[in-house]
């Protein structure tokens, strides 16, 4: 059977308790499913931040192919500071920019950025003045993590993040951001969908309205 030689560097060798191991690969295998099997058998390295994977030395798609004989690097972040998280819940605004230049890196030739605005709304006469978010936010956090890898391992794309705020938000601001870096446009708009509903219908967030005349309520579900 086809095999490739996982070599894991700095902290992801401290991590791991290994300098490399050999790992039988199947003959259409990719760099993400590997990336997914690294991750259940090495769950502190699976939940470190900016992991990234090299084929040969080279930075590559995690839908490429894997031959006999590869070479995959684990590589931490390098040296220079420390990466944003890629799954966030935060009271303060959200930073579309920040968050994008994060994700941008030399092998992605696409970029998509979704950020979903509070926007004005009228209830007969009543406007919207702000949204008011809630969430279970340490089962929000892991839901939001395990959406976001099971999209960047069965979609190829390069990198993800979701960003999610809570409290109160007035209008024009963002509620939630999705950033998904990738080698091509339609993978990344693809994922960026797949992320956004993924969110809406399985993370324990809610909204609720707030309206000019002081009333309130929960936003139901569609």
């Amino acid at each position: 059977m086809p095999s490739v030689v996982v070599k894991f560097f700095g902290p992801a060798r401290q991590i791991v308790g290994l300098e490399e191991i050999t790992l039988e690969v199947s003959s259409d295998e990719t760099v993400g499913q590997v990336a997914g099997r690294l991750a259940e058998t090495y769950p502190n390295l699976g939940a470190a931040l900016g992991i990234r994977l090299a084929v040969n030395r080279s930075y590559v798609a995690m839908n490429q192919v894997l031959h006999d004989g590869d070479e995959v690097a684990v590589i931490p972040p390098v040296s220079g500071g420390a990466p944003l998280p890629r799954i966030r819940l935060s009271r303060e605004p959200l930073d579309a920019a920040l968050l994008a230049a994060e994700l941008t890196r030399p092998d992605a030739g696409a970029l998509t950025t979704f950020s979903g605005n509070v926007r004005a709304e009228l209830d007969g006469c009543k406007p919207l003045l702000a949204l008011e978010y809630e969430a279970y936010e340490a089962m929000a956090i892991e839901q939001m993590q395990a959406i976001r890898d099971r999209v960047v391992i069965r979609s190829g794309v390069l990198d993800a993040a979701i960003w999610h705020r809570l409290g109160r938000i007035p209008l024009g601001e963002a509620s939630i951001l999705v950033v998904v870096a990738s080698a091509h446009r339609a993978e990344a708009f693809e994922a960026c969908q797949a992320i956004v509903d993924a969110v809406k219908t399985d993370v324990p967030i809610w909204k609720k309205n707030i309206w000019g005349d002081g009333t309130s309520e929960w936003v139901e579900p569609k």
